[in-house]
């Protein structure tokens, strides 16, 4: 496999200050590398055994067939629950949709507000641009702390089967680009996900399911994927459609951008910060991250038990005293 050693690094802290939440532009990165074959892209320096430390890897020709691009193709969701990947939120854009700062809404952060409800009172959840984003898969409640299948799953069934397939050719492709990485991600999740929070049974919990076009979501704002296992990394694969320039995957700390041809899987460390820059043309990107959500491990030494929160615990618990007292 071809490999090259990035030169820069400019600080995690430094970077992440300067682009968190925000759109990425070209003074983001300094090189871009376009990936025509199979590469791994380095980390400048080694670890303490003086191996190389990936940044990421880009794998040609991943997908043998087109069940998963037609697929993704259809998926036209968008969310409004992904705060620093939609970027910050525009005042302009805001007025547009005719909504008035201090009366209809009010910023939570740069990139999140709460809406005024019907009864005169600000709402207790935080709503983001729209993006054409979508969370398929397992996840733990916010507001219950219970593990289930995410909304989209439940209202697609059909499609969310057909998306099983990406834990296998995904997988093959993490262990192509770093088999020790991998094995060490694997072992992980056989002790301390439950298989039936995994998709295919493999070692993803979580699918991200993202489209890229001008009309709509052109960009994604630099973020880092607080969910992701600390250790592991992050898989993509990405599908083309049409003409277009853009939509790198850039990596603003070490000053390099991804350009992935069509029908390939990036590998990556998404706990670098990191985002999409603007696409342009006729043309889109769909691509689908999948990833092991670190908190869905509730078994073995590394695993936290599913522990409901809130109302729903105190249901819980009520419950439980009521079983004692008989």
């Amino acid at each position: 496999m071809k490999k090259v050693t990035v030169k820069k690094d400019y600080g995690q802290k430094e970077t992440y200050e300067q682009w968190n939440g925000k759109f990425l532009d070209d003074s983001a990165y300094d090189e871009l590398i376009v990936a025509t074959e199979d590469i791994g892209i380095m980390k400048p320096g080694v670890s303490l055994d003086g191996s190389d430390v990936p940044l990421a890897y880009v794998i040609t020709n991943a997908y043998p067939n087109d069940n998963i691009r037609n697929t993704l193709a259809t998926i036209e969701d968008t969310s409004t629950m992904r705060a620093n990947c939609a970027g910050p939120i525009d005042k302009n854009d805001m007025e547009a949709k005719g909504l008035v700062e201090g009366t209809d809404y009010k910023l939570r952060t740069p990139n999140s507000y709460y809406v005024m409800t019907k009864n005169g009172k600000w709402g207790m959840i935080a709503y983001s641009n729209e993006i054409h984003s979508v969370m398929i898969g397992y996840k733990r409640g916010r507001f219950t702390g219970a593990i289930g299948v995410s909304g989209w799953v439940k209202e697609n069934p059909d499609k969310w089967e057909s998306l099983q397939e990406i834990a296998i050719w995904n997988e093959n492709a993490f262990e192509k680009a770093n088999p020790d990485i991998y094995n060490s991600q694997r072992s992980y999740v056989e002790l301390s996900v439950k298989p039936e929070y995994r998709v295919g049974e493999g070692i993803f919990t979580t699918l991200s399911a993202n489209r890229y076009h001008v009309g709509q979501s052109a960009k994604m704002a630099a973020h880092v994927d607080s969910g992701d296992t600390d250790a592991g990394l992050t898989t993509m694969c990405v599908f083309r459609e049409g003409d277009y320039d853009g939509a790198y995957l850039a990596f603003p700390r070490y000053g390099v951008a991804i350009d992935a041809p069509d029908n390939s899987v990036i590998i990556a460390d998404s706990n670098q910060i990191h985002g999409v820059t603007p696409i342009s043309g006729n043309g889109q990107r769909f691509s689908c991250v999948a990833y092991c959500d670190r908190r869905l491990a509730t078994v073995g030494v590394a695993g936290k038990r599913e522990k409901l929160i809130g109302k729903y615990a105190e249901k819980e618990t009520a419950s439980l005293e009521g079983f004692f007292a008989k």
